[in-house]
């Protein structure tokens, strides 16, 4: 990941631009072993803080308490694009960090595509910090006779083609007209959701691996998981709603619309609101019997494991209450959220 003197030096130029005199910094863990260096460059501008709460959800997870912002001019978050269709606290300077394409990819790497049902037309999609590797794996698809279409996006995108955990727009756009969808990233995070977003079948290119390979089997495990989980759910007495109150994944509308559905289906619910995404504790004191989240829909997904009860997302609540029809599984995406 390409982290230069020149991203440092446009962000001071931006903050200068602000008028800023207090800014709070924010770095993704790949990133932290570069504090030092960046906050010395930072200070000899600004009086500056890193934010030490988690930092999970990039653009949508701004990090910092409502009283932090208050004591900051700006906030320079490094590593992520913004989401436009949200409305930031403070003036948020967003840098981004692209992955350094430092090799020509092959076009050998994505024959699979050709062998494996004779895919003609594939919808190229990626990780924001991917982007330029991107264009070397269209050039590479489009050396074998590929037909490539990269999918537009919604608000809350800024890039055709690019993807979030809780957003798949860009897929969904094209997805009626390609055969396959190829997501270039790193991990199975974004693919994973690619996958459980779309019947087509989902291959990443993994750039750490510079390999191809499907999502199909993956999902098809995953999938059994989330299903035992919604089973589960189905039983519970006791419900608990949980609204993340992060700027980019406050839903309470839609958790005013669960809290309903569980109580016209008998169920006994508190509403609880949190900034932490990850707080097992709470629910078991809570002696809550399952836990529906309104926030990011990859908490349930990635991390149902750490908690001793169901975790589900609304559209799996709805399931476990029959009121989607059974064996069809649906992702959540975040297309918008409430205004705090």
């Amino acid at each position: 990941m390409i982290v230069s003197a020149s991203n440092v030096q446009e962000a001071i130029q931006r903050a200068k631009d602000l008028g800023a005199s207090k800014v709070l910094l924010q770095l993704p863990d790949g990133l932290k072993p570069r504090a030092f260096g960046i906050f010395s460059e930072l200070s000899k501008h600004f009086s500056v803080v890193i934010s030490s709460q988690s930092f999970y959800g990039g653009a949508c997870d701004v990090g910092g308490s409502m009283d932090t912002y208050s004591r900051v001019d700006c906030i320079v978050q490094l590593g992520h694009t913004e989401i436009p269709n949200l409305r930031y606290p403070k003036p948020i300077i967003f840098i981004e960090h692209l992955y350094e394409r430092d090799a020509r990819i092959e076009a050998s790497a994505f024959q699979i595509l050709r062998s494996r049902g004779g895919y003609s037309t594939v919808g190229l999609a990626f990780s924001v910090q991917y982007r330029q590797v991107a264009e070397g794996v269209r050039e590479a698809l489009e050396a074998l006779g590929l037909r490539v279409l990269v999918g537009g996006v919604d608000g809350r995108m800024k890039y055709p083609g690019q993807v979030l955990g809780c957003n798949f727009s860009a897929i969904h756009s094209v997805q009626a007209m390609v055969d396959s969808i190829v997501v270039v990233s790193t991990g199975t995070f974004h693919a994973l959701g690619a996958q459980l977003s779309t019947e087509k079948e989902v291959f990443i290119y993994d750039v750490s691996e510079g390999s191809l390979r499907s999502m199909r089997e993956e999902a098809d495990r995953f999938l059994r998981q989330r299903f035992a989980a919604i089973s589960r759910a189905a039983g519970a007495r006791k419900v608990c709603i949980v609204i993340d109150t992060k700027i980019g994944q406050y839903r309470p509308s839609l958790a005013a619309v669960v809290e309903r559905q569980a109580r016209e289906s008998g169920k006994e619910v508190v509403t609880l609101a949190t900034d932490e995404a990850n707080p097992p504790r709470d629910y078991e004191n809570l002696m809550c019997d399952a836990v529906v989240f309104t926030g990011c829909p990859r908490v349930p997904i990635d991390d149902g494991g750490k908690f001793s009860m169901p975790v589900l997302t609304p559209q799996e609540f709805q399931m476990a209450l029959g009121g989607i029809k059974k064996g069809r599984y649906v992702l959540d995406e975040i297309v918008a959220v409430d205004t705090q």
